[in-house]
């Protein structure tokens, strides 16, 4: 019976502080608005945080502090107000013509990721101590001249929030916005989406597809809520199902074969025994996590992903887990206050009802696949997003930079930091205009810088089974493939001032190309990503159990059978081409182990990137245009 009693309206105007997924807008080119006089121009579906714009300087205008107070400074002063920077006061003015709004939440994010001001200081405040001696404190000449790198490098970038003004109930449009303001200012600032990324597995459905055993749904065998899907009848993230699939219940997959890998049994996540032994060191333990006991530097791994959980292969000699940059985590999301519901811990964000998360364990079993291509790297594992796998661009890239800081500190020899040799990135995103100049700001800007510092940047293709370009994995060098070595189509982009990206597609167990990899000249190589065997979170145990049990007979043992997403035996198979990427990395890290990896004089940089090069043309053949 319905209640006469009348009720105030829900405000349907989101909150930045709200969960990105209710946050996220399809862009469908088909209604998209386009800027006036191009009609025509082509535009691709994608997904975007609807209430952030990007703001990106191009002229380069950030002038270096001279030391951090005055950074702090000049950054708290910028937050609130945005005047009378390029770009920033048109883009005020194109929102308030809307009805909205802005807050702006940079520059560059120098002082941690895009947050408000008292939020930054708080964070900091809560932050531990900073490295301690005359080269560590943050008044030392080398800590200035890294943040000074910095604020030049990447200090270009405002992230800016819509807020509907108080008459306004519809959601904000970043699209409507950023197209409007495009043909206001030109040259000198570009305005781009803040993209939704996703890590990219072959995940099933844990409803609608047959794991475990050809289960159905368990609520009527249909979607729970109305039959469509909850939010626009499309999956909200990348097109289509972050992890190949479609509509995320009862759709079958579009392309026939692709879905067989998520299931069991066909390279779908589950458990299996390991009966070999751990992966065995060169050396014994140095002074300190990143040195040998002959005093060599071991290879730095970055992997940007869902965090490290526990395995008797990934201790405190093998993983730094939440390292920090000056007091700020290069992680971009914090860890659950349950551990239930950490992806590397309990792996169930919905605890009450399971399933496993579709990303739980993701990043340990990148991190094994690394620990066991590479025993002597050290990897620095930095969580950037939870169990559902997602991302927003701006935050991404407030990780980026954080961790091209600590890159520079280790490079620059502050104790407690180190070089990162390589970084892996198992995610991705399909921008919506590949043609356009700018589409690569801010994030394909911050991958290039880490490049020219020394860093071999390593991408997954993508599990969609398409020749899309998927990002980040299309910045990498289009090469011919057939050639051996793979051939570069344009010679001029390989420079020794730049080390390049390299993107990898997966392959079969018996040496096939994988049906769900992406491919096309932007991918670099191939590696095993299906059926893959690593590590998994000993403490991982999902809600679906053993179909049958039985008491012991000949001991106290009770028998059983596989419980299909118990992972307490610490390894697993899964599939995609996320796990193609840490096997080539691992690769290159192997090849910067040992004296052989000698970088010789020159400054930081250049010995760096001379350590990379040398790597990279030992694995994948690819040499500079100086060299050739």
């Amino acid at each position: 019976m319905a209640s006469d009693v009348p009720r105030e309206p829900r405000d349907p105007r989101p909150s930045a502080r709200d969960p990105l997924v209710w946050r996220t807008r399809f862009l469908d080119p088909a209604g998209a608005e386009r800027a006036e006089g191009t009609p025509d121009r082509t535009l691709r579906p994608t997904w975007y945080a609807q209430d952030r714009v990007l703001v990106t300087v191009r002229d380069g205008e950030v002038a270096a502090p001279s030391d951090v107070s005055r950074a702090r400074s000049v950054a708290a002063a910028s937050v609130p107000q945005g005047r009378g920077r390029p770009g920033l006061d048109v883009l005020r003015e194109v929102a308030a013509g809307l009805g909205y709004d802005v807050v702006v939440e940079g520059p560059g994010w120098a002082d941690g990721a895009p947050q408000r001001t008292d939020e930054r200081q708080a964070r900091r405040a809560a932050a531990p101590a900073e490295p301690t001696g005359a080269a560590g404190t943050e008044a030392s000449p080398e800590v200035r001249e890294v943040l000074g790198l910095v604020a030049r490098e990447l200090g270009r970038t405002y992230a800016v929030t819509l807020v509907p003004g108080a008459d306004v109930v519809v959601p904000p449009d970043a699209w409507t916005v950023v197209e409007r303001a495009r043909l206001a200012v030109e040259g000198e600032v570009t305005y781009s989406l803040d993209h939704v990324v996703s890590a990219n597995p072959v995940q099933s459905h844990p409803y609608s597809q047959p794991q475990p055993f050809a289960q159905p749904h368990p609520f009527t065998q249909s979607h729970p809520f109305t039959q469509s899907h909850p939010f626009t009848q499309s999956h909200p993230f990348t097109q289509s199902h972050p992890f190949t699939q479609s509509h995320p219940f009862t759709q079958s997959h579009p392309a026939a074969g692709l879905a067989e890998y998520a299931y069991p049994g066909g390279g779908g996540r589950q458990p299996v025994a390991w009966t070999g032994p751990a992966p065995v060191r060169s050396a014994g333990p140095g002074p300190d996590v990143f040195h040998d006991a002959k005093g060599a530097r071991r290879p730095v791994v970055a992997v940007l992903d869902s965090g490290a959980g526990e395995h008797p292969w990934l201790g405190a000699d093998t993983v730094v887990r939440d390292p920090h940059a000056l007091g700020l985590p290069i992680a971009c999301v914090a860890a659950p206050a349950l551990p239930v519901e950490d992806p590397e811990v309990g792996g169930l964000s919905s605890p009450l009802t399971g399933p496993l998360d579709p990303v739980a364990g993701h990043g340990t079993f990148i991190t094994g696949l690394v620990r066991s291509g590479a025993p002597d790297a050290v990897v620095l594992a930095a969580r950037v997003y939870g169990g559902n796998g997602v991302i927003a661009e701006s935050d991404l890239v407030g990780s980026l930079e954080r961790l091209l800081t600590y890159h520079l500190l280790g490079l620059w020899g502050v104790p407690g930091y180190a070089p990162v040799d390589v970084l892996v990135l198992s995610l991705g995103y399909y921008h919506e205009e590949v043609g356009d100049e700018a589409f690569d700001e801010p994030f394909g800007h911050a991958l290039a810088t880490l490049r020219r510092y020394g860093v071999v940047v390593v991408t997954s293709a993508g599990n969609d089974g398409v020749t899309t370009e998927c990002f980040p994995a299309a910045f990498a060098p289009r090469v011919d493939r057939r050639a051996v070595p793979p051939a570069p189509l344009d010679p001029h982009l390989l420079t020794e001032d730049e080390v390049p990206q390299l993107t990898v597609g997966a392959l079969n167990p018996d040496g096939t190309t994988a049906y769900f990899s992406n491919d096309g000249a932007w991918v670099t190589a191939m590696r095993p990503g299906a059926a893959l065997v690593s590590t998994m979170p000993v403490t991982l145990d999902g809600t679906f159990q053993a179909t049958r049990e039985a008491p012991g007979y000949g001991d106290a043992v009770r028998r059983s059978t596989i419980d299909p997403d118990a992972f307490t035996a610490g390894f697993g198979v899964w599939s995609g081409t996320s796990f193609s990427a840490p096997v080539l990395a691992a690769e290159v890290a192997r090849a910067m182990t040992g004296p052989t990896a000698s970088p010789g004089t020159g400054s930081p940089a250049e010995r760096q990137r001379r350590r990379a090069w040398s790597a990279v043309t030992a694995v994948v053949g690819l040499v500079p245009e100086g060299r050739r």
